[in-house]
């Protein structure tokens, strides 16, 4: 709705990129919290969060520029413009889970004790990002007759798409599961049956919301009847499922 927020002089505050900004740094500060409870060193996380940010961002945008090929090949410059929008949360997701196994490994940190930490930061990360996708205006849903539809203004990319239609605000239903999702995983935090537990059940918190709020979100794909996303997170929802059961089965065996 508000994609540039203010301009100093010639330099405009696009409202997506300050958001994402604001996100990755309450990630960062819920995880050092939690990195806390855990008795690893607090310094780990600023640590890994400078290889995360590079990499999530990087793999995000590679992700949403080959889908939008057709909108960047006449003008490669604004491929580095991610201040403007256009990410792919999975594809940086992907990226960043490898980021953290490899500096894990490296650091000879328990790998899903670290997963545990930086579960909840993401959620909540997460849900103050998707605040800058409905300033922005991208990520929107498909058009709806219901009471809560948002109709967009001229200038936001879901304008081009849906003009002067009221549309699903995807952007706000993402950010209020992902925001309850943290929620239940501070709960759970409190309650942590063994490492790995909260990574478990915040994939399966996030694949559940994903699964479901693609069927009102606008995708100019569809394979069998499903977005690539809810192709990608149906996997990632079996194995949050089986790997909480697997350990739930472990611990309780052993």
């Amino acid at each position: 709705m508000y994609p540039i927020l203010f301009k100093i002089g010639p330099l405009s505050i696009h409202s997506y990129g300050v958001m994402v900004a604001i996100a990755f740094l309450v990630g960062i500060f819920v995880s050092i919290y939690y990195a806390k409870k855990a008795g690893i060193k607090e310094q780990v996380i600023p640590d890994l969060a400078i290889y995360v940010i590079i990499v999530a961002i990087a793999g995000a945008r590679f992700f949403y520029v080959a889908g939008q090929w057709h909108q960047y090949k006449n003008n490669l410059i604004e491929i580095f413009m991610v201040q403007k929008g256009g990410l792919v949360f999975l594809g940086g997701f992907l990226l960043a889970l490898i980021t953290v196994v490899f500096y894990a490994k490296r650091k000879g940190i328990p790998l899903l004790k670290l997963f545990d930490i930086l579960a909840p930061g993401a959620a909540l990360g997460y849900a103050i990002g998707r605040i800058g996708c409905f300033l922005n205006g991208c990520c929107f849903g498909v058009p709806t007759d219901l009471p809560y539809g948002i109709k967009f203004p001229p200038g936001a990319l879901a304008y081009s798409y849906f003009p002067d239609k009221y549309l699903h605000p995807t952007q706000l239903l993402s950010s209020g599961s992902m925001l309850l999702a943290f929620m239940i995983l501070a709960l759970l935090y409190a309650h942590k049956k063994f490492d790995g537990y909260i990574f478990f059940w915040g994939i399966i918190f996030y694949s559940v919301y994903r699964f479901l709020v693609e069927f009102l979100r606008y995708s100019p794909m569809h394979w069998l009847g499903l977005t690539p996303s809810q192709w990608i997170v149906l996997p990632l929802l079996i194995f949050g499922v089986f790997a909480l059961a697997f350990n739930r089965i472990a611990k309780e065996s052993s």
